[in-house]
């Protein structure tokens, strides 16, 4: 029988180069800028209904959109120095403001989700040139 590695063990397994960032560290060193206020259509933090309907979404959703960005916001929110469960947890946290949860984002979970984020993203830039045509 084989054993799961819970979040913690499974995160602590991956070689960091530095010490990760909490969720609300990252809100509030990069994420803050468009979600505390609501700039340039991003949901506000402050928009309890909005961020439970995206929490309804699922994590491979969001932090698949949140690491291969969205509209206006650039994959990683613009910060590329930052690891993927870093922003996975940044996300988790603006859904717990809203009173939502999303399972603990693990290494393995959150490549899932990029990868699937990024295809999503590959495929609204196709269609959106297939629409300017």
């Amino acid at each position: 029988m084989a054993l799961a590695l819970s979040a913690t063990a499974e995160t602590s397994a991956v070689a960091y180069p530095r010490a990760l960032m909490s969720g609300e560290q990252v809100y509030q060193s990069v994420c803050a800028i468009c979600h505390g206020s609501g700039a340039v259509g991003a949901p506000s933090v402050r928009d309890r209904q909005a961020w439970q309907k995206l929490a309804t979404e699922g994590p491979d959703e969001l932090w698949g959109t949140a690491l291969a960005g969205l509209r206006r916001m650039p994959p990683m929110g613009g910060e590329p120095a930052l690891h993927d469960i870093e922003v996975a947890r940044a996300v988790n946290y603006m859904v717990a403001l809203a009173g939502a949860s999303l399972p603990e984002p693990t290494a393995t979970a959150v490549k899932a989700a990029r990868a699937g984020g990024e295809k999503r993203a590959k495929e609204r830039i196709r269609e959106s040139r297939a629409a300017r045509k």
